[in-house]
């Protein structure tokens, strides 16, 4: 069986999030996709809105129609840890004989080198690298991409036992979890401007 794996805070989820995970089970015929849920990412600051219950269950709402092929799980309870090398060693331990992929957005490998043992991933799993307009060119010019060179591949389907990483042009993949925060505290902070406003003009007393 091959299994995706895509990580993150899912904070909240997004159709970004869904995009990506058909489109790598359509172009890497993954059998399944996981949404393994983290309560915080390591290198960023925490600005969460929902907390972690909350998240899974929006994930699992939100993957209802493709709950076939795209599963939510959170493993941090049973690892004790928040970084990615722990938990995806988790899962593959517990079903070793599939084949993994780590699905992941061009802005994330920009900073991969960053990752606890992100050299190390690459002998658990392979690593799919999806477009995003932004970063795409950062990203293949990264630190990661140059040290992980040799085992770059374009060849999608290959059955070579070598874990490899992909770059995956994509369209319409630049939805994000920090945009729509922004986006929806923007809003409510607009939302509390104008009551105030409003209330200030109610208030304010009638003079000739």
């Amino acid at each position: 069986m091959k299994i995706g794996i895509l990580g993150g805070t899912f904070d909240p989820p997004h159709i970004g999030h869904l995009n990506i995970s058909l489109e790598a089970i359509k172009r890497f015929q993954l059998n399944k996709v996981i949404w393994l849920v983290t309560k915080k990412n390591p290198l960023k600051k925490s600005n969460s809105v929902n907390d972690i219950s909350n998240r899974i269950k929006l994930c699992n709402h939100f993957i209802k129609k493709n709950k076939n092929i795209i599963k939510v799980q959170y493993t941090e309870e049973e690892t004790g840890s928040n970084f990615l090398f722990d938990n995806i060693n988790y899962i593959i331990n517990k079903s070793a004989d599939h084949k993994y992929y780590f699905i992941m957005g061009a802005d994330s490998f920009v900073k991969f080198n960053q990752w606890k043992k992100y050299n190390e991933i690459l002998n658990k799993l392979s690593i799919i690298v999806m477009s995003r307009p932004e970063f795409s060119m950062k990203s293949l010019n990264s630190i990661a991409a140059k040290k992980l060179e040799k085992y770059k591949s374009l060849n999608l389907v290959s059955k070579d036992k070598q874990h490899r990483w992909y770059f995956l042009s994509t369209k319409g993949m630049n939805a994000s979890s920090s945009k729509i925060k922004k986006i929806n505290l923007s809003f409510r902070r607009n939302m509390v401007l104008k009551i105030y406003v409003m209330d200030l003009f109610i208030f304010l007393p009638i003079t000739n």
